[in-house]
Formats: C-alpha cells, sequence, structure tokens
C-alpha cells in the first residue's frame, strides 16, 4: 500500500516541481521585462530633458533676433548682437567688425581685450583667422561687409556646438542687413507714402 501512495506523492511532487519551474521562468520574464521598462524609462527621461532643455534654448534665440530685428537704431542691434554672443555663444571676448574703406575692418561692437585690441590696431581678417576660436563672416545678400571674431569662450563653455552653429549662421546672414536696416530706419519713417485711392 506504500506504494501507491509513494507514487502520488511523487506525482504530486514532480508537478508541484514542474510549477515553481514554470513560476521561476515567470520571474525571469517579469525582471528582464522591469528591467527594459527602467532603461526606457531612463531614456525618455533623458529624452524629455534634452529636449526641454533645447526648447528653452530655442525661446532665448527667437527672443534675442526679435529684439535684434525690432533695434531701432545702429548702436541698438549692435547692443543686441552683443548680447547674443555674450549669452547664447557664451564669449565675453569678442569684436564685430565692419569693412570700411579699402576693406579695413573697423570695429563696431563686441566686448573684451579684443574689443580694446581693435580699436587700438583693427586686425586684418587674416590675422583674425589665425588667433581667433571662431571668426563668422558678416554679409549683406552674397557681399561680405564685416566679421565677428570670437577670441574665445567662457570657461563653462567647452567648444562651439550645433546649437551655436546655427546662431552664429543667422548672424552671418542677417547682422549687417539689420544694423544697415536699423540705420536707415528712422530716415524710413520720414518718408511720406502716397495715399492709396
Amino acid at each position: 500500500m506504500n506504494t501507491p501512495r509513494n507514487s502520488v506523492d511523487t506525482a504530486e511532487l514532480r508537478i508541484l516541481r514542474q510549477e515553481l519551474l514554470e513560476a521561476h521562468r515567470e520571474l525571469n520574464r517579469l525582471r528582464t521585462q522591469n528591467e527594459q521598462l527602467v532603461g526606457s524609462n531612463r531614456d525618455l527621461s533623458s529624452l524629455l530633458a534634452t529636449t526641454d532643455k533645447r526648447s528653452g534654448e530655442l525661446v532665448k534665440i527667437i527672443v534675442a533676433f526679435r529684439r535684434l530685428l525690432d533695434s531701432d537704431d545702429a548702436p541698438g542691434a549692435l547692443r543686441c548682437i552683443d548680447e547674443i554672443v555674450v549669452n547664447l555663444i557664451g564669449s565675453e571676448n569678442f569684436v564685430v567688425l565692419l569693412l570700411a574703406e579699402h576693406n579695413v575692418p573697423r570695429p563696431v561692437g563686441g566686448f573684451g581685450e579684443s574689443l580694446t585690441q581693435a580699436y587700438v590696431q583693427p586686425p586684418s581678417i587674416e590675422e583674425l583667422h589665425r588667433s581667433c576660436e571662431r571668426v563668422v563672416p558678416l554679409y549683406i545678400a552674397a557681399e561680405l561687409v564685416g566679421a565677428i571674431a570670437i577670441a574665445e569662450l567662457l570657461p563653462h563653455k567647452d567648444v562651439i556646438d550645433h546649437n551655436d552653429e546655427q546662431v552664429l549662421s543667422l548672424l552671418s546672414k542677417y547682422a549687417a542687413t539689420v544694423i544697415m536696416a536699423a540705420i536707415h530706419r528712422r530716415d524710413w519713417r520720414r518718408v511720406e507714402l502716397p495715399e492709396v485711392a
């Protein structure tokens, strides 16, 4: 009689072992799934933080360029360019140059030692390319009319990144045009337009 009972116990033991093995597999599957979810959450959190930071940077860029476009005069436009280079690019050692007679660069804005040195001895474009971290050409249409020469970045700023390059590209294309427009804006306001019938 012991034999049938042992058979039943052994059969139940096999069933319990099988259930335990399946439960162990399920637990491992759930652990793996949980690790994947945690990893996905980390990735999503990082993406959201990056997106939030990028949105904040874009808002700053839009505000800065809006102020630049709304400048009432050339000094106001130059102040806006200075603020863009200081606050968005991260430099307090740069000079804004416009080409004068015989294509001699003349300092019209900037910050720090570069501006001071440019007033004493305006550098040539070649000298700027040799001595500066970044030289941004300024154009009106396709004509080169000046440059922004960034001698160095602030200590917390390692490099000029992709976002900075986009800002510098906008400055290259539009800063000189905005300065010239600001110079002539008062004259344009004085022009009397014919009345439309």
